[in-house]
């Protein structure tokens, strides 16, 4: 069986990816969670159905992201096999990942980015727990680490 070599990995097949996404640190930056969505109930009294309008910039963020080859539609399995079950164990994996780590990585990227699609708050969580800026941030940070070296 052929090892995998983490930092090919990143440079040649996730770092287009990883750059184009890095534009999103100083905006999750200066976010918060809430202030990334605000909720719209219809014109007064019309309608008792509410849902989060997005801010544009999540927005792009989260379709931008949909397209990269950072996402995985398999995210459940890496986290069931990485053994997280709590917003803590979630963001330990997150400080703690070495260029090995790049599957889980990507697939808690993917939890909070495709779950979005259809349960509304999963992006503002995203934002207020800090998860995208920290999995950003840790991308490129690595992606930095290994190509200091080359």
């Amino acid at each position: 069986m052929d090892e995998v070599n983490y930092s090919e990995l990143l440079t040649q097949v996730y770092a287009d990816d990883i750059n184009r996404l890095s534009k999103y640190i100083p905006y999750f930056e200066n976010k918060g969670g809430k202030d990334v969505a605000s909720t719209y109930d219809g014109k007064l009294g019309e309608s008792n159905l509410k849902f989060p309008v997005y801010d544009s910039t999540l927005l792009s963020f989260t379709n931008e992201a949909s397209g990269t080859k950072l996402m995985d539609p398999n995210y459940m399995y890496k986290y069931r096999s990485a053994h997280i079950q709590t917003e803590k164990q979630e963001a330990d994996a997150i400080i703690y990942s070495k260029p090995k780590d790049i599957d889980l990585l990507r697939a808690i990227l993917s939890r909070y980015v495709l779950e979005g699609r259809y349960k509304g708050v999963r992006w503002i969580e995203g934002t207020e727990r800090r998860v995208f800026l920290n999995v950003l941030k840790k991308f490129r940070d690595l992606l930095h680490d290994v190509t200091a070296y080359e």
